[in-house]
């Protein structure tokens, strides 16, 4: 059963006389229970996805298609009923724990002002919020709500982050990068941490991420982003093992544990893309058709994959 479906997505930003094309006819579902991931380089249009299904996007942008979450489009509720569902059945974890939490207010302060309503609904939240962080890793909660933001390491941090969004046991965990900036050591703590949110909890998860260890960890499936379209979809050992689009071959190259081979070139403008395949201009593989026609995303072996060459398949 599907908890969150996308049709045909699309998300555009005016940037003067021009337009950029941030994300263009992305389609995709998250099952129940499932984690379901989506990588890329960044500016891919990964984020303003994760974005987009909490109406968070600036004012600006022009959104079209469809998001729907349990049957409901959220791109068609009103504020009221947004508010229901924003950060309580669909919660967020930014991609940026420092800059998400306030520098000067202590950590008690801000899980105070997540639970809405009479001092008795907030003392029961925080309740549940410090058995969280005893579950999630952290040791002596009491004493960590007492402390300021700067005082706790990246992992701490993201682990804060994490109970905050968890306290109201919503039905879809967003997660946005949630490796950035971390040390190897706090690497290895979030592969232990979206485990133990998946298998204990057993949420549903979007983790948007460029960590392909961490997507190879805990996804079930992933999607691969380019230049705002989706070039490859299938399971997640599937796609990082065996990949399809020279796209995704290109990104297993680039990890360190495969020669850190980079990829050659630019990912094109967002605000003029390339005639034919997107990333054309950048695939060894690339031919005159190529560069005339855009492909289709194609079925193979229960997967999909938006290339014209079956022979690189």
């Amino acid at each position: 059963m599907s908890l969150l479906e996308i049709r045909d997505l699309s998300i555009e930003f005016p940037a003067g006389e021009n337009t950029v094309k941030a994300v263009s006819h992305v389609s995709f579902e998250v099952k129940e229970g499932e984690t379901f991931g989506i990588i890329g380089e960044s500016g891919s249009g990964k984020s303003v996805i994760g974005l987009a299904v909490l109406r968070l996007l600036q004012a600006n942008a022009k959104v079209s298609g469809e998001i729907l979450f349990q049957g409901q489009d959220i791109l068609s509720l009103k504020p009221s009923e947004l508010r229901k569902i924003r950060g309580k059945q669909i919660s967020l974890m930014p991609q940026n724990p420092a800059g998400a939490l306030n520098p000067v207010l202590k950590n008690r302060i801000q899980m105070e002002e997540v639970f809405e309503g009479t001092r008795a609904e907030k003392k029961e939240g925080m309740r549940k919020a410090l058995k969280l962080m005893k579950q999630l890793f952290l040791r002596d909660p009491e004493r960590l709500c007492s402390l300021y933001p700067h005082q706790l390491s990246g992992g701490m941090r993201q682990r804060l982050i994490a109970c905050m969004s968890l306290s109201f046991e919503p039905e879809i965990l967003i997660a946005d990068e949630p490796t950035k900036g971390l040390d190897p050591e706090a690497k290895a703590g979030a592969v232990d941490l979206f485990t133990r949110i998946k298998k204990e909890y057993g949420k549903t998860m979007l983790l948007i991420t460029h960590d392909l260890d961490l997507a190879l960890e805990v996804c079930d499936r992933i999607a691969v982003m380019y230049a705002g379209e989706i070039v490859e979809l299938d399971g997640a050992s599937k796609v990082l093992s065996m990949p399809l689009h020279p796209y995704t071959k290109g990104l297993v190259r680039a990890q360190p544990r495969n020669g850190l081979v980079p990829l050659s070139g630019q990912s094109p403008s967002r605000i003029s893309l390339p005639d034919g395949c997107f990333f054309h201009e950048r695939c060894r593989y690339s031919n005159i058709e190529c560069s005339r026609k855009h492909p289709e995303m194609k079925n193979h072996r229960g997967g999909l994959v938006r290339c014209h060459f079956r022979s690189l398949w």
